[in-house]
């Protein structure tokens, strides 16, 4: 099944279904993918625009009651430069192993957690 979040486009803004930007995929494949409560949309939350990501975050952690946890599949990983958010991925589990299931130029991958991880100041992982 996580074939079908590799296999799509990546688009600034996208939510779905085949072209999505990083929130767009965190938002289908928690759902489709482990049974999660659909996300808001949050059209403003677009890549480039990190107060509104980290707005978005904010308001759906709350809305949803998801907390702080430890890395876990079906898990979103918050990326932060300082205080702000800009970037999100997916925890998900594909050939035994954990990956981020992520997007942005030039598309969709898996990246392991340590390298993600290794790209911003912190990463904060959410589930409800």
């Amino acid at each position: 099944m996580i074939e079908k979040y590799l296999s799509t486009r990546y688009v600034k803004g996208g939510r779905g279904p085949i072209e999505l930007d990083c929130y767009g995929l965190v938002r289908l494949a928690r759902s489709e993918l482990f049974g999660k409560p659909l996300m808001p949309l949050c059209t403003e939350a677009v890549p480039g625009r990190f107060r509104a990501i980290t707005g978005a975050v904010e308001s759906v952690s709350s809305l949803l009651a998801m907390r702080p946890v430890d890395r876990t599949l079906g898990a979103v990983a918050t990326a932060w430069r300082g205080a702000l958010c800009v970037h999100v991925g997916l925890v998900v589990e594909a050939d035994g192993r954990e990956w981020i299931l992520e997007t942005d130029e030039p598309g969709p991958r898996l990246t392991p957690p340590r390298l993600f991880e290794k790209r911003y100041t912190s990463v904060i992982y959410y589930d409800d």
